[in-house]
């Protein structure tokens, strides 16, 4: 027994060597970040943790950490919060979750904003709510749903907005990627006429990428740093067909914020190879709806599961107009249920389709081959449509 005793000794002093040294490269990383991104620092000697502050985007930013106890254990968290102008009322949003059901039986309603996509998807407390609604705008609430998504624990406030993850984050392109992420979000709450447009999102959703995919652009232009946009236009170009020039554009949004999870998936799923399913078997429009948009998937994982299972598909769907002009014919042709996002109809982009002229609201059978896929707008585009 005695002879085990030194060896427990050593294995604790080369435990607490091991930390001390993990602590010190991650201390300096975290001051690597703050010199890249022009923050300040403050703490981070011996075994306290640093905390990054100044200004991004004209806003003020904050990198720090704090820690909860329950009982005898206790949790790290590293927070990035970014401040704006107060709006003038109260306000706090965040995704809903397994027991939102349960707070709202106690009396905590949130307010219905009037989209059923996002009030499905999220909790709205508001001193104001015609002010809320009136903050929320498509393009507002587009960005807050791919934030969300891919940062399912932010929380927005009337005067700033806060990401949380668990531990003390120790790589630095996840510091540098997440900061930028919450400060284009804070940018886009505070100035929402400044990034993407609601005519933009409506516009995408009815199918003229081209056309929004050149309008962004001129955005970006003149914010090349705002990432919210950046990634608006990968995924506006993706889904237009563009994929040589949507991973351009991705190149540079690499610069920014390498570790975001939509530019990591984006990237993947731009160099995933499209299988072809020009003699697959009929598909079912429900069934396929299902697949693609009733689980967690985010836009990247949606389009390389399209790309692997459906992309040219043949199809002969029934389903109801919800929009028709001259040059496009947009036909919803299922509903389903999302953790996230909803009910949402999932619609079918046919543009310059032969056949019959239809009216809104007409049922009708549209033909033709699966070509390309807005999974954030729950689009399938069509090749050679035909209406009857």
């Amino acid at each position: 027994m005695a002879a085990i005793i030194p060896l427990i000794i050593l294995t604790f002093i080369v435990i607490g060597y091991l930390a001390w040294q993990s602590h010190k490269r991650t201390i300096e990383t975290w001051r690597r970040v703050a010199a890249e991104l022009g923050l300040g620092v403050s703490g981070g000697k011996g075994m306290s943790r640093p905390t990054l502050t100044g200004h991004l985007a004209g806003l003020p930013a904050t990198i720090d950490t704090y820690v909860v106890s329950s009982g005898k254990n206790s949790t790290t968290y590293t927070r990035y919060l970014v401040s704006y102008p107060p709006l003038g009322f109260d306000l706090k949003l965040k995704r809903e979750h397994a027991f939102s059901g349960i707070t709202k039986m106690f009396g905590q309603q949130d307010v219905q904003i009037g989209d059923d996509l996002f009030d499905d998807a999220f909790l709205v407390k508001t001193s104001d709510p015609s002010r809320a609604r009136a903050l929320l705008t498509p393009s507002v609430r587009t960005g807050l749903v791919r934030m969300l998504a891919s940062y399912g624990t932010t929380v927005v406030h009337d005067d700033h907005i806060i990401a949380t993850k668990v531990g003390f984050e120790s790589k630095g392109e996840v510091l540098k990627s997440t900061i930028q992420r919450v400060v284009a979000t804070a940018r886009l709450l505070a100035s929402p006429s400044a990034g993407v447009t609601d005519a933009m999102v409506v516009d995408r959703e009815q199918g003229l990428l081209d056309d929004v995919a050149g309008r962004i652009r001129e955005r970006i232009e003149a914010t090349p740093d705002d990432v919210d946009q950046r990634i608006f236009e990968v995924e506006t170009l993706a889904a237009s067909g563009h994929e040589d020039e949507a991973a351009d554009r991705l190149r540079e949004l690499e610069q920014l914020a390498p570790a975001d999870p939509d530019v990591v998936g984006w990237r993947e799923a731009l160099d995933t190879t499209r299988s072809s399913h020009a003699k697959a078997p009929a598909i079912d429009a429900d069934e396929l709806a299902k697949d693609l948009f009733a689980g967690d998937d985010l836009s990247f994982e949606t389009r390389s599961k399209f790309n692997a299972k459906y992309a040219d598909a043949p199809v002969s769907w029934e389903g109801v107009v919800k929009k028709a002009d001259a040059d496009r014919i947009i036909v919803t042709v299922a509903t389903v249920r999302n953790d996230l996002y909803g009910n949402t109809d999932i619609d079918v982009v046919v543009p310059s389709p032969s056949g019959r002229r239809p009216v809104e609201g007409e049922a009708v059978t549209v033909a033709g081959t699966l070509e390309t896929i807005d999974p954030l707008m729950r689009n399938l585009f069509l090749a050679g449509g035909v209406l009857r």
